[in-house]
């Protein structure tokens, strides 16, 4: 993605050192490149650790169809005479 220019700048630093002066808009654009590639990691590591409280929509569906699955269970078991007797 960024090859083309890491290859001009390792080009130009294997003809001759760096001076202040010299490929100063590609050195730029590699400091931006680096540091946008670092806030995408930790926006990735920050969402990884954090959670919002709560459940979210798909969390809050599967509970209540797990709650209903087992609620249906236990009248069939009860219907069948195969329910907790206390």
């Amino acid at each position: 993605m960024h090859m083309h220019v890491i290859a001009q700048v390792a080009d130009a630093a294997a003809e001759a050192g760096l001076s202040s002066g010299d490929h100063f808009g590609m050195r730029v654009q590699l400091l931006a490149d680096a540091a946008a590639a670092l806030l995408v990691l930790l926006v990735a590591v920050a969402l990884s650790v954090f959670k919002p409280r709560g459940l979210t929509r798909y969390g809050w569906r599967k509970q209540q169809e797990s709650r209903v699955g087992e609620r249906s269970a236990a009248r069939g078991d009860q219907a069948a005479g195969l329910g907790v007797r206390r």
